[in-house]
């Protein structure tokens, strides 16, 4: 028993290890959003709408990258930054206006976005990522895809609805192969078959053109699937079954 427990210690140390080491990959995500968002501002600040639409999309690169730890982890700044589908301020209400209004009179909602995603960034610097927190924000973000962006997009003034959701899923192929998958693999081989199998599927769900030939049905069963496969892998390390709700 006391080696039993020693080794369930010893799993845990290293879960959570893999799972700091997730922490430089998101930081990376997040300096190329903050970047190009600074970008953004300086071209809406000269009134290149063109060159402020570039710098908005090379922005949401970044964010959508790193969403397996914004809504879990920051959820008061996610809601600043990434409010949706009523959007007041944050990426979607200078969306609406740089590329549904084409005018580029949007100069404080880019300096507030720029101010909190300097905050997010200073957080992050300092905050612990949790195996457990990233097992919820994995879970969370694959259910979003399923249930609501399939439905026709998180950005439909710029069109980069398409790009965002394959952004997600990268970020969530990611965050299990450097964290998850190792144990997984090790205690439960079935499991961690199931899950590759089933995000296989979903990348190759959205690699499609455009966001029209998505097939919204069978991405929400998949996305389902994959919930459930997450769970279990969860369940091997000895962690909480993951909520899906804020």
């Amino acid at each position: 028993m006391a080696r039993a427990a020693s080794n369930r210690a010893t799993e845990s140390i290293s879960l959570e290890s893999a799972a700091g080491g997730f922490k430089p990959y998101v930081m990376q995500q997040i300096a190329k959003c903050l970047y190009s968002t600074k970008e953004m501002r300086e071209r809406i600040a000269a009134h290149d709408l063109v060159g402020a639409q570039q710098a908005w999309l090379a922005a949401r690169g970044g964010w959508e990258s790193s969403e397996v730890i914004t809504n879990e982890f920051f959820p008061d700044l996610d809601r600043k930054i990434d409010a949706w589908p009523d959007a007041q301020m944050g990426f979607h209400a200078i969306e609406a206006k740089l590329f549904g209004a084409h005018d580029v009179q949007v100069l404080p909602g880019a300096e507030e976005l720029v101010n909190n995603l300097t905050e997010f960034e200073q957080q992050l610097r300092t905050t612990t990522l949790t195996g457990q927190g990233l097992l919820n924000g994995t879970a969370k973000l694959i259910y979003e895809i399923g249930e609501n962006k399939a439905e026709g997009g998180e950005s439909p003034f710029s069109g980069n609805s398409l790009a965002e959701i394959r952004d997600n899923v990268a970020s969530i192929a990611t965050a299990y192969e450097r964290v998850f998958a190792p144990a997984t693999k090790k205690k439960n081989a079935e499991i961690a078959k199931l899950f590759a199998a089933d995000l296989r599927q979903m990348q190759a769900l959205v690699s499609v053109p455009t966001l029209q030939e998505l097939d919204q049905v069978r991405l929400r069963d998949v996305s389902e699937s994959l919930v459930n496969d997450l769970a279990m892998v969860g369940q091997a390390s000895g962690l909480k079954k993951p909520g899906l709700g804020n």
